[in-house]
């Protein structure tokens, strides 16, 4: 039982430092700062890359073919989701301009 939970508990680790490198591979690249999308982009990106990453690495300790294969796909997904999400809010203003302003 304490071992199944520290597996689990290691699998979401893992998949949240893999999903944080995924953000900041581009980062490291370009020079750009991540957040300059905003935060809602970022927070989309990464609980997408996250339980991305958590289901495919989740996939390959579990038993049976038709789980693991459905535990890749919704990791394609749940990836594919997330920076779907993260291009549509990157291009939404976080705070309405004012009427009034000119």
């Amino acid at each position: 039982m304490h071992s199944s939970i520290i597996k689990f508990i290691a699998i979401a680790l893992g998949a949240a430092f893999l999903a944080v490198l995924g953000l900041f591979r581009r980062a490291f690249r370009t020079g750009e700062d991540p957040s300059d999308d905003g935060p809602r982009a970022l927070v989309a990106e990464f609980i997408g890359l996250w339980i991305g990453t958590f289901c495919l690495i989740w996939s390959f300790t579990v038993d049976g073919k038709n789980l693991q294969w459905t535990l890749r796909g919704i990791a394609i997904a749940a990836g594919l989701a997330g920076l779907v999400l993260s291009l549509y809010f990157a291009g939404n203003p976080e705070v309405g301009e004012s009427p009034t302003k000119n």
